[in-house]
């Protein structure tokens, strides 16, 4: 009797060991490292990037995410340059009336330093910049970060790369608004596809200033603008003319892959974002977005932009959604193939409205 009871106890222990094992939480570092805590060496001959995303540990009965291994390298340009830049100052004296400020991109740059730190004299909406030192604002964040928060020293790391004054010696400098307008025309004009793209942004939020705060959309002739600046293969573009494509609109509907069900906007928001980081957009580990998400909330595992969107930007089912999404999207950038993106206008589903944008000016 004794020995049955003791065999019946055994196994009872190793299914409840069994049943743990597979089930235990996956911490974001597991997940996002899956060898590190193994010390197990990458294997000879191993990848440094993939494309798209790589499996994650499954789970039983459910099908096994994918995740993005690794960004593809930012590339060299002018935009770029600007987006890793810690102080505008020195990128706009050289801009400023140079040839390589008279270029396509270079007044694009031009335009979107002084929209951020230029005193635009007839622009009543101007948001104003944190005037505290950054010393406060730092002793603030050391004041309310825990101090044993297992991610503290990466915290601090985050936010003293963040808590930067972009806009520092370029306090006095002043534009009225029709000449910054004119600058982004000008741009256009000359073919850059980010400023063709913000050009729509900026006519969706004249609509809005205007009253048509929930009816404002896009024009077909829009669109068409859109797919072509995406078309173009600029990483920039893509994420501008993306995210416009990927907002609520109170008539339009996205379908993507020839799925019936409406595009889901966060999803599809996300699969712009990592197909920009493919094509060029500066995705490692610096990334902006990163560097704040580790500051302020803690998200530091990720090791560049398209590992944050799959483990804390995303759900399981929306990860799946940007995996499928990416295959679609990636056609009609390659081949110009569009009719796998339909665009339908009528009616509505009443529910949440997403609006991915930086807003006017």
């Amino acid at each position: 009797m004794n020995a049955r009871i003791v065999a019946f106890f055994a196994a009872l222990l190793v299914v409840v060991a069994a049943t743990y094992l597979a089930w235990k939480p996956v911490s974001p570092a597991e997940l996002l490292h899956p060898g590190a805590s193994q010390g197990a060496p990458p294997a000879a001959g191993a990848k440094s990037a993939q494309r798209g995303f790589v499996l994650a540990p499954a789970r039983p009965a459910s099908p096994a995410p994918r995740m993005a291994a690794a960004a593809a390298p930012g590339r060299r340009s002018l935009y770029n340059e600007y987006l890793g830049a810690k102080s505008y100052r020195a990128l706009y004296d050289r801009l400023h009336g140079s040839p390589e400020g008279s270029t396509a991109e270079g007044m694009y740059v031009m335009y979107d330093i002084l929209r951020k730190c230029a005193a635009v004299t007839d622009r009543p909406y101007r948001r104003q910049a944190d005037a505290r030192p950054v010393e406060q604002r730092r002793q603030e964040f050391l004041a309310a970060l825990a101090p044993d928060d297992p991610q503290r020293d990466k915290r601090i790391a985050a936010f003293d790369a963040t808590a930067v004054d972009h806009c520092a010696g370029l306090e006095g400098i002043t534009i009225a608004q029709a000449d910054l307008d004119k600058l982004l025309a000008s741009s256009a004009a000359a073919g850059d596809p980010k400023a063709k793209a913000t050009e729509v942004e900026q006519q969706v939020w004249q609509q809005r200033r205007a009253g048509q705060w929930r009816t404002a959309s896009l024009s077909d002739t829009q669109i068409d603008t859109l797919e072509q600046a995406i078309g173009t293969k600029d990483p920039g573009a893509m994420v501008l003319a993306g995210r416009l494509l990927s907002n609520t609109w109170p008539d339009l509907t996205m379908h993507v892959g020839g799925d019936a069900a409406p595009a889901e906007p966060r999803a599809l928001f996300n699969a712009w974002q990592v197909l920009a980081c493919e094509y060029g957009y500066p995705c490692g580990a610096d990334n902006a977005r990163l560097e704040q998400e580790c500051a302020y909330n803690g998200h530091c595992d990720a090791q560049n932009l398209p590992q944050y969107l799959f483990y804390y930007g995303s759900s399981p089912h929306e990860a799946e959604l940007v995996s499928q999404y990416e295959a679609s999207l990636r056609g009609a950038i390659e081949n110009g193939d569009w009719s796998q993106i339909v665009v339908s206008r009528g009616a509505k589903m009443p529910g949440n409205r997403y609006f991915f944008g930086r807003g006017p000016g």
